[in-house]
C-alpha cells in the first residue's frame, strides 16, 4: 500500500502540532502549522498501515503522545530552504520524528523511566518486550515513508541519510549504556563525546534532509554539521536540565547534571550555572554557523531556524534563573548527587 505524505485534508487545530503563527517566518510559502499538521498524519498512516499487533498500538501510543517536534520544524525548514517540494518536506520531518520516538521508546526502556509527556512511557504500559518491538516498528516505518518518495533521487538520498546517521545515534547510545555500569562517572570529556554521538546525529538528520536532497556543495555540508554539532549539545544540556524537579530519581552517569559542578561547590545553583553557561556557548557557535550559511547564500535558513534558535534560548535563561535563585532549595535531593 502507498501511503501519500502530501494530505491537505488535516485539521488545522490537531492539539499535539504546537501553533506557531505570527513567529516571523521570512515567506508567504511557509504555514508551519499546516505542514506540522501533514507530518502528524504521515507518521500515523505509516504505523496504523503497518500489521495490526501489540507493537502497531504501542507505536500509535507512543506517537500521539505530542512533543516539540524539533526535528519536524528542523526537516521543513531545511527543504524550505533548499527548495524541496512539499511531498519531500513532509516525508523527510515524518521519517525524521519516527527515528526520534523509537529512540525515545529504546532510552525510556534503557533507563527505566516510567513517565514521558506527562503519560507512562511505552514499556510500562504496554511491557518491556513490547517496547522494545516498537522501537523497532518505528524505525521501520520511517524507513518506509523515505522508500516510498516518488523521485528516486530523493528517495535514495534521505534513505542514505536516515540509514548512516540512525546508526551513529544507536552507536553513542550503546556507549552510554556500556559505561552506566561502570563504579566511577565518566570524565568530562568523555560526556561530551557521548553526549555528541548519541545526540547530535538526531540534529543533524534533519537539518541534512534538504540538503542532500538538493545536492549541495560540501562546503554548505560542513557549516550544517558544524550547527547541527552547536545545536545538539546545547538541547541536550538544556533537556537535561528540564527533567530536574525535586522528584527526580537518580541520574544517569552522562546526565548533564553530574558534569557542570564547580570545583568545590554542591548547590544546584552552582551547577545550574554553569551548565546555562555552556548552553550559551554552544548557541553562541551555533549562531556564528547559521550566519556563515546565510553569507554562503543558504536562502532563507536563518530566518526559518531563528525562533528555534531563540526557544532554546529561552529555555536556558529560564535555567540560570534557578542558578541565580539559587534554586536548590526545591532541588536539594538531585543536588546532592554526584
Amino acid at each position: 500500500m502507498t501511503i501519500s505524505c502530501a494530505r491537505t485534508d488535516i485539521d488545522p487545530a490537531a492539539p499535539d502540532c504546537e501553533r506557531r503563527e505570527g513567529s516571523g517566518e521570512p515567506d508567504s510559502g511557509w504555514n508551519e502549522v499546516q505542514e506540522l499538521n501533514r507530518v502528524q498524519a504521515c507518521m500515523k498512516e505509516h504505523v496504523l498501515g503497518l500489521t495490526h499487533g501489540p507493537a502497531t498500538e504501542a507505536a500509535t501510543y507512543q506517537i500521539r503522545s505530542g512533543g516539540s517536534f524539533l526535528r519536524a520544524r528542523l526537516a521543513l525548514a531545511s527543504g524550505h530552504s533548499f527548495g524541496r517540494s512539499i511531498e519531500y518536506r513532509v516525508a523527510a520531518a515524518a521519517a525524521c520524528e519516527l527515528i526520534h520516538n523509537a529512540s525515545l521508546v529504546h532510552d525510556d526502556l534503557s533507563d527505566g523511566d516510567e513517565q514521558r509527556r506527562g503519560k507512562a512511557t511505552v514499556w510500562r504500559q504496554f511491557g518491556e518486550d513490547v517496547a522494545l518491538c516498537t522501537g523497532d516498528l518505528l524505525l521501520c516505518a520511517a524507513f518506509g515513508v523515505a522508500a516510498e518518495l516518488e523521485t528516486p533521487e530523493e528517495s535514495r538520498a534521505l534513505t542514505q541519510q536516515l540509514s548512516r546517521l540512525t546508526s551513529c545515534t544507536i552507536v553513542g547510545q550503546s556507549r552510554e549504556v556500556a559505561s552506566s555500569h561502570d563504579q566511577h562517572l565518566p570524565g568530562l570529556r568523555q560526556y561530551l563525546e557521548t553526549t555528541s554521538a548519541k545526540t547530535v546525529p538526531l540534529i543533524e538528520l534533519p537539518l541534512m534532509s534538504g540538503v542532500v536532497a538538493a545536492r549541495a556543495d560540501a562546503v554548505t555540508q560542513a557549516g550544517i554539521v558544524r550547527l547541527a554539532r552547536s545545536v545538539g549539545l546545547a538541547y541536550q544540556i538544556i533537556d537535561d536540565l528540564d527533567d530536574l524537579t525535586e522528584e527526580t530519581p537518580a541520574l544517569h552517569p552522562f546526565h548533564a547534571w553530574h558534569h557542570h559542578r564547580p570545583v568545590g561547590q554542591r548547590s544546584a545553583g552552582a551547577r545550574f550555572r554553569r551548565a546555562t553557561q555552556h548552553a550559551f556557548a554552544a548557541l553562541n557557535r551555533a549562531q556564528r554557523a547559521l550566519d556563515e550559511l546565510e553569507r554562503h547564500a543558504v536562502g532563507g535558513l536563518a530566518g526559518r531556524l531563528q525562533p528555534l534558535l531563540s526557544q532554546l534560548e529561552s529555555r536556558a535563561i529560564a535555567h540560570r534563573r534557578t542558578g541565580s535563585d539559587e534554586g536548590g532549595a526545591a532541588l536539594h535531593g538531585v543536588s546532592q548527587q554526584q
